[in-house]
């Protein structure tokens, strides 16, 4: 039986897109639409109406600002402050609209705010030739390439311009709403400095992308840094959340419902990723370029809507047995082939 049927789901209703629905006093479930195949992100809205922290904002859409602007006029929402998980567009997407409309506080993490307001700026950029030679090298064809780079700088467009000036938050930082103490706990993997957050009083934690149900988070490197090993940064901050957090905790993931079960989706999720590394080095008996291993790492089938993604991961997964020492890279020809070590 696969863990997430051995997960608790407590809360049997599910707001719509674009509605909310109370959890308890302190929390509220705001549900806003994704236009892909996962269809929905969670935000967490803290503290009473007249006075609303939000945690994540939603992608910044026509359809997202209009669900929000009802959502705030029908239910008499004030939002005075804005929590970001992490700089994805669907957690940050809407965060300098608040800001410019709302006149809200801004927050997040230090890393995370930088390397947004980075991938923001190559909108409309030409595509730098680094990110071309990254994916060349990792196999994909020159059709592939040239699509890639008609798509460079999409970033951007789904992000309101981001505030000139934030709050920084960070590991082990304290927040105070509406009486309720927040931990600030990070995780990297899925981004450099993601952060979470935990209430002891009320037993919650807001997980954002680090601990989602039923699928799991990308964990890929891109061409910025070629080097990095998000693989293993994603299984230690596991195991650090199984350190920090109780098993009967409620997981509030950005994703997915809400959860009790922590450390088994976490002890999955590391069991997942050790399980991928060892077919994967099993696999590098013979020489193997990135874009040859999909069919090991992933179910889904991979085309242009999701090659990017995939090769970012395939490409962590075999940085993660180099640093392991279990796999050797080598050019031939421009393109990097891996094998075992």
């Amino acid at each position: 039986m696969s863990t997430e049927h051995r997960l608790e789901f407590p809360i049997d209703t599910v707001p719509k897109s674009g509605t909310s629905f109370v959890i308890n006093e302190h929390v509220r479930w705001v549900r806003m639409p994704l236009p892909m195949s996962l269809n929905h992100i969670n935000l967490w809205a803290l503290g009473p109406n007249t006075n609303l922290t939000l945690v994540d904002t939603g992608m910044h859409l026509d359809d997202t600002k209009n669900a929000w602007k009802d959502l705030i006029e029908s239910e008499e929402l004030t939002i005075n402050d804005v929590i970001v998980t992490h700089m994805h567009p669907d957690h940050i997407g809407m965060a300098g609209w608040f800001v410019e409309n709302y006149k809200t506080s801004f927050s997040m993490s230090r890393t995370d705010y930088l390397q947004c307001r980075m991938l923001a700026a190559d909108t409309g950029d030409h595509v730098p030739n680094e990110a071309i030679n990254f994916y060349t090298q990792a196999g994909m064809t020159v059709e592939q390439i040239e699509s890639f780079t008609k798509r460079f700088g999409f970033f951007g467009s789904i992000i309101h311009p981001l505030p000139h000036s934030y709050t920084r938050l960070k590991d082990q930082d304290s927040i105070n709403i509406n009486g309720i103490e927040w931990l600030v706990i990070d995780g990297s993997g899925h981004t450099l400095e993601h952060l979470c957050l935990f209430s002891k009083e009320l037993n919650i934690f807001i997980s954002g992308d680090q601990l989602l149900p039923t699928i799991s988070s990308h964990v890929g490197i891109f061409p910025t840094e070629p080097e990095a090993n998000p693989v293993e940064d994603w299984i230690s901050s596991c195991h650090k959340l199984i350190k920090a957090l109780p098993e009967d905790v409620l997981v509030l993931p950005g994703h997915g419902r809400p959860f009790v079960g922590a450390h088994k989706r976490l002890h999955a999720l590391i069991d997942h990723h050790e399980t991928s590394l060892d077919k994967l080095h099993a696999a590098l008996a013979k020489p193997k370029r990135s874009v040859d291993v999909f069919d090991i790492l992933f179910k889904r089938e991979i085309d242009d809507s999701n090659l990017i993604m995939a090769t970012g991961e395939a490409l962590g997964h075999l940085n993660c047995l180099i640093k392991r020492n279990r796999a050797k890279k080598y050019l031939v020809d421009g393109i990097c082939w891996y094998e075992q070590a």
